[in-house]
């Protein structure tokens, strides 16, 4: 059986793999999401250990999923861990954007301010194509984790401020699944091919913003899915 490691980037908490994780298991695909900053300082490099740890405990064919200000994240963690494949969505892929820029902001706003700001029309609302999928609870379960919580956002402070890049693993197969509408990171169409491995697919999702696993949660579960499939029957095979 295929496992999905899911993995969001701050100000997002696993909340945001809900649907996506339901869709996994529609197909009979094991979906795990991987909690941000628990039991650590939030620095980076010890976030990459400690998921590369939880990683390397697993058997069977595995994927690991990033998306946002997780695909740094997930990028180190591959090189550390053995993986069938690694995925990268809608976030900064080869260094700091607008996403990174936004978040900082973020980290350093107010407790009282961050989270009525992201819950307001002007938040994360303008963010997804459908803002009624993006309602005030929805925003709460997403971000209230770690806005709502002195300690992780200074844990998420942290994080951020110690970002690092690197480029995935050659021996890794890797997906780029970006929504082709996605204001803060145009990476789809960026030339960063020199950045990654040969083994790398780009796979689009059609409309697509910041927020498609929230808003259209099928659209990367079922891609996901089907490229995943492939190590499931390598691993049958060998």
């Amino acid at each position: 059986m295929l496992t999905v490691i899911l993995v969001s980037g701050p100000p997002f908490d696993t909340a945001l793999w809900t649907q996506v994780a339901k869709r996994f298991e529609h197909h009979g695909v094991q979906a795990r999401c991987w909690p941000m900053f628990h039991g650590s300082s939030g620095e980076f490099d010890a976030e990459v250990g400690r998921l590369a740890t939880f990683l390397s405990n697993l058997d069977g064919p595995t994927v690991l999923v990033g998306h946002g200000l997780a695909n740094p994240l997930v990028t180190a963690a591959a090189h550390s861990a053995p993986l069938a494949g690694l995925v990268v969505s809608n976030g900064p892929l080869t260094g700091p954007d607008r996403l990174t820029r936004a978040t900082k902001l973020i980290a350093r706003a107010p407790d009282a301010l961050a989270l009525p700001f992201l819950r307001s029309s002007l938040g994360l609302r303008r963010m997804v194509v459908n803002p009624y999928v993006m309602d005030h609870d929805t925003t709460v379960a997403v971000c209230g984790p770690i806005l709502a919580n002195s300690d992780r956002r200074s844990q998420m402070r942290q994080f951020v401020n110690s970002l690092r890049w690197m480029p995935p693993p050659e021996g890794v197969n890797t997906l780029v699944c970006q929504g082709d509408s996605d204001p803060l990171s145009c990476c789809i169409n960026n030339p960063f091919s020199e950045k990654f491995p040969t083994m790398t697919t780009i796979n689009s999702v059609p409309g697509g913003r910041p927020l498609h696993p929230i808003e259209r949660p099928w659209e990367i579960a079922d891609r996901v899915t089907e490229w995943g499939q492939q190590f499931v029957t390598a691993t049958q095979m060998s």
